[in-house]
């Protein structure tokens, strides 16, 4: 595990990776406000033939993350604001949030919460019990998402702590789990620990593979044991410029994901956090990338392409095409399933 940028410069250096004095000092310099924390099987996936990596994009340090730019800030979701007690955010009626953890097995350099949770404590044992206090005065609450930081990152005894408290209140119908450990360090997923989930069913995985290098027989194998337990896996991309926007990128990511019985859910326009702008890519670009894979794949392997709209009374909007091209009282006019083709719908 790589926990530093003076780590990381020596990995580099022991690879025959030759730096400048100047990226020497600009990786120093990175690290000081968003730390380095890299898993040696993440690490290892990084192509250093190519400057381009889409791997190396998303766990080394760039100078571009210390940019400030018009519009981002650390906490454009306000997360903060609707924090009801520590660690439990509710801002959807029916969903709440317990943020349990504030680290990681990889510190993602387009994490959303890089400037707020990562740079926080972790809950412990005692903050649950104000959390199910808040979830059982407020019954609407129906689906607990358990996330961080990474749930999975933390002591298991713990994680099964914090998920027999809600399981516990009658009113919880669901659990999920956001984690990123099969993609960045899937030898943490063992058969004790799917085991261990499987006790609190329903519970639900959502993960975030970015792109197909991620796709590897290691992550392959920890969404297996998963699956097994019955777990349902789905999985949550953020649209990042030199990553993953384009066509033939995300065509096989989603086609791999299916293969692995991961289900694509949701593909997220990249938040505006301070730190990130590098990483975005024009919302109508993903329109487009959606509009062209609506053709390519099956209905079950196109996510939905999501903005998580920003300020106090944002949240999460889908943004497709229209594709009712004429609308009357008798028929619609409607774009066909096949690309370049239109029909008629009578009412």
């Amino acid at each position: 595990m790589i926990h530093s940028a003076d780590e990381l410069i020596k990995r580099m250096k022991d690879q025959g990776i030759t730096l400048t004095e100047g990226e020497i000092s600009s990786l120093r310099e990175v690290a000081e406000k968003y730390p380095v924390h890299i898993s040696d099987y993440y690490y290892s996936l990084i192509d250093w033939e190519n400057p381009e990596c889409p791997i190396r994009k998303q766990c080394i340090p760039d100078a571009e993350e210390l940019a400030q730019v018009p519009h981002y800030s650390d906490d454009p979701l306000h997360e903060r604001s609707y924090e009801k007690v520590p660690f439990l955010v509710h801002k959807y009626y029916s969903r709440a949030a317990f943020m349990c953890s504030n680290i990681c097995a990889m510190n993602c350099r387009h994490c959303t919460r890089k400037n707020t949770v990562m740079n926080s404590r972790s809950a412990s044992s005692g903050d649950l019990q104000p959390a199910l206090d808040y979830v059982k005065a407020h019954p609407e609450i129906r689906d607990i998402l358990i996330t961080g930081g990474d749930p999975l990152a933390i002591s298991p005894d713990l994680l099964e702590f914090f998920l027999a408290g809600f399981r516990s209140v009658s009113s919880v119908k669901t659990i999920r789990i956001g984690t990123r450990i099969p993609v960045t360090d899937p030898d943490r997923i063992t058969e004790k620990l799917a085991d261990m989930l499987a006790k609190y069913h329903p519970v639900w995985l959502f993960l975030q593979f970015n792109h197909p290098k991620e796709l590897t027989e290691a992550s392959k194998k920890a969404c297996d044991i998963l699956l097994s337990r019955g777990i349902p896996l789905g999985n949550q991309s953020v649209f990042l410029k030199g990553v993953n926007d384009s066509e033939e990128v995300l065509e096989e990511l989603y086609t791999g994901l299916i293969d692995m019985r991961v289900r694509p859910y949701y593909l997220y326009l990249c938040d505006r956090v301070n730190g990130t702008a590098h990483f975005y890519a024009d919302y109508r670009r993903g329109i487009e990338l959606m509009e062209k894979l609506r053709y390519r794949l099956p209905g079950y392997a196109v996510p939905k392409f999501v903005i998580d709209a920003d300020g106090e009374n944002g949240g999460k909007v889908t943004v497709e095409k229209n594709h009712i091209l004429e609308e009357t009282d008798e028929y619609l006019i409607l774009d066909g399933n096949r690309e370049n083709t239109i029909t008629k719908f009578y009412l």
